[in-house]
């Protein structure tokens, strides 16, 4: 399985660079840029077969657990390769689709019509608990000694994120949290409400907005904890359902972000469901 993680990881890089290749005009240092992503596919591809070999567990460890370290940084350069040729038109078609639908903005009325700051610091908590899914069902599988489940992990999740990235380059879309100004008062000031979007002021990725990574990986994980570790899962549910509600609250994601990351992630783990089955 972590073979096909690194596969994954390899054909992402080696598409993107074919995209800087193919978009090369709209980058003064493509040529520099497309090797780094070239390296990265060989390096990807040298440390399978260092793993393969048995070497060293050090090795083994660096290569289990590297696209931890690697999707972050992936995720920042969707900005820059998004500015240089994705095609943004579906940022307005998107707002039109909200507006048909609900009759106006949802991530702009939902904080309106429930300014309640307890609620927000609970949404806004759901929301940072993100950053930790992955690391602690990972770390907690792969240290006692899941392996099977850890892999699966790390695949599913690495497969969701190269979709939703190829998708934030070629179609980026502007979220709210950049087209419109925060919530503010009376949330501000707040732990959870300020380190959520001190975060994504500099950690965010313009034009990542559809379909929403927050809600594709964190049901992912779901879906596979409720698989494996149905206790865990429990608990994670009220996380989820106020990670997912943030998302609209906070003006971080149109709803239908929220529902292009379901139908992904569901496409995801139900496609390898299947494979599993005819396997």
């Amino acid at each position: 399985m972590s073979s096909s993680t690194d596969r994954i990881v390899a054909l992402y890089l080696i598409t993107t660079a074919a995209l800087i290749l193919i978009f090369r005009e709209t980058l003064s240092f493509f040529r520099l840029l497309a090797a780094l992503h070239l390296v990265g596919a060989a390096a990807t591809a040298a440390l399978g077969y260092i793993r393969r070999t048995r070497m060293p567990g050090s090795v083994g460890f660096v290569h289990d657990w590297y696209p931890v370290l690697l999707l972050p940084v992936l995720y920042k350069e969707v900005e820059f390769l998004a500015e240089a040729f994705g095609n943004w038109g579906l940022t307005g078609r998107l707002q039109r689709i909200e507006s048909t639908l609900f009759g106006g903005q949802p991530s702009l009325f939902l904080s309106e019509k429930l300014p309640f700051v307890v609620l927000s610091e609970f949404l806004h908590f759901c929301y940072v608990s993100y950053l930790l899914w992955l690391p602690v069902i990972g770390g907690y599988w792969y240290f006692t000694g899941k392996r099977v489940q850890f892999h699966k992990l790390l695949f599913l999740v690495s497969s969701t994120y190269a979709v939703n990235y190829l998708v934030y380059i070629l179609f980026p879309v502007d979220s709210p949290f950049y087209l419109q100004p925060a919530p503010g008062r009376p949330f501000e000031g707040h732990l959870f409400y300020d380190l959520v979007h001190f975060l994504s002021a500099h950690g965010g990725a313009r034009g990542g907005a559809f379909p929403s990574s927050h809600v594709s990986i964190s049901t992912v994980i779901l879906l596979l904890t409720f698989q494996y570790e149905k206790r865990w899962a429990v608990w994670l549910l009220p996380l989820y359902g106020g990670l997912v509600f943030a998302t609209v609250f906070g003006r971080f994601h149109y709803v239908v972000d929220v529902l292009a990351g379901w139908i992904l992630a569901f496409m995801i783990v139900g496609s390898y469901r299947l494979y599993e089955r005819l396997r």
